[in-house]
């Protein structure tokens, strides 16, 4: 297995003791970091592209029901979106903390 790189790998989705588990057909069992919207396909059979993250964690970008094609990504991502924000509001209360100490 490459270490770098995205990794597209097949198989079914479970529940293990810390998180999502994927156990690839070929054999394996892999320690999935995903959203929560994942959680909706446990049982089933899955396909799954992401990072390599040690030993035999993998970063999920997406996972989608197997032998289904890949869901386009979402061309604008949320953390980011609220993270801009709140930085955004950060700077305007110290520029209203600025002025209101100035006037």
């Amino acid at each position: 297995m490459p270490l770098r790189g995205d990794l597209h790998l097949r198989g079914r989705l479970e529940q293990g003791p810390h998180g999502l588990v994927l156990r690839v057909d070929g054999g394996g069992v892999w320690e999935l970091e995903t959203r929560r919207r994942a959680r909706r396909l446990v049982g089933s059979k899955v396909e799954v592209v992401g990072h390599r993250a040690g030993f035999n964690g993998l970063v999920c970008e997406q996972v989608w029901p197997a032998r289904q094609p890949r869901p386009r990504a979402p061309w604008i991502n949320v953390e980011y979106v609220l993270a801009a924000g709140l930085v955004g509001y950060g700077f305007m209360a110290f520029l209203g903390g600025l002025l209101g100490y100035w006037l």
